[in-house]
């Protein structure tokens, strides 16, 4: 009887296992998380920015970040079909509905959005024009493989949106600035290191990465060199006394992210929880400033 009652026990674990792994799995595959990522960045700005969050502007933010990412992973499957396979055969179950939703929530952000602050418009479209205009393909040509541009389009969008739409509301220019500097800097170690994860369908696809052109070695240097000039920032934010409450803060993220570099650079993976650990930083950013602001 016991013996019995241990096996249904180990079956029951099992399940609750699998149905967990199932949950977390489709919240990145199907860019959900991507957009919690999403708010938690605009979070955090509007955080530093003024110690108040903008929940309608956090919303439009998810909204937007759900839309770009997930038409992006329409148009990316090539890449995709080696990398994420798993990403594959969700999209290819919903595509016109995917696309439909994302459709419904670029719109539904910009219509909030241009509500509280028409200036929040533009600054909506500029993740939209830059992703149209590095993934355009002509004669079977596109900007987007061009060496480095993908990682620079990525981090110019998200550096520039999440440093712009706070500013349109407290019009504080230095700490756009600043703000600018470290997201672009973060968001580039980002996306060079989820270039390392797909170096084989990347390859495949014909595209020219950085981990393809220079090699994972040389790419792992380089990533430490560019992290590692958050530390200037760091010093220059101390002594113009910019975000000293957020300091310590900014010192995890700055640790952390050496941490995933050699993660990465060193143990490559296709595993999609690479996801949680790269991009979840965004997101422990964001609980630290709201537990911050709460004490």
């Amino acid at each position: 009887m016991n013996i019995i009652r241990v096996e249904q026990k180990k079956l029951c674990w099992s399940k609750w296992n699998e149905t967990i792994k199932r949950f977390f799995d489709l919240l990145v595959i199907s860019t959900v998380f991507t957009s919690i990522v999403g708010a938690s960045i605009i979070t955090f700005s509007f955080l530093i920015f003024s110690d108040n969050i903008l929940f309608d502007m956090v919303i439009c933010t998810a909204l937007i970040t759900y839309s770009i990412y997930s038409i992006n992973r329409l148009t990316d499957i090539e890449e995709d079909s080696s990398n994420i396979p798993e990403r594959i055969s969700y999209i290819n179950k919903k595509k016109g509905f995917l696309m439909a939703l994302a459709i419904i929530s670029y719109i539904t952000a910009i219509f909030i959005g241009g509500m509280k602050n028409l200036f929040t418009i533009p600054i909506f479209l500029i993740p939209l024009f830059i992703g149209i205009f590095y993934s355009i393909k002509l004669a079977d040509f596109r900007i987007k493989d061009i060496f480095g541009i993908k990682n620079f389009a990525v981090s110019f969008s998200w550096a520039l949106s999440s440093s712009l739409l706070p500013f349109i509301f407290f019009n504080k220019f230095e700490v756009m600035i600043m703000f600018f500097l470290f997201m672009f800097i973060k968001c580039f170690v980002n996306t060079v290191v989820f270039d390392i994860r797909d170096i084989e369908g990347d390859k495949k696809a014909g595209a020219k990465t950085i981990p393809i052109v220079i090699g994972v070695e040389k790419t792992f240097k380089t990533l430490i060199l560019i992290h590692s000039l958050l530390w200037i920032w760091l010093i220059a934010c101390i002594l113009n006394e910019l975000f000293l409450k957020y300091i310590p803060i900014f010192l995890f993220s700055i640790f952390y992210g050496y941490f995933y570099i050699i993660k990465f650079c060193k143990h490559k993976s296709k595993r999609i929880y690479f996801d949680y650990l790269v991009d979840g930083e965004f997101i422990l950013l964001a609980i630290f400033g709201i537990t911050l602001n709460i004490i």
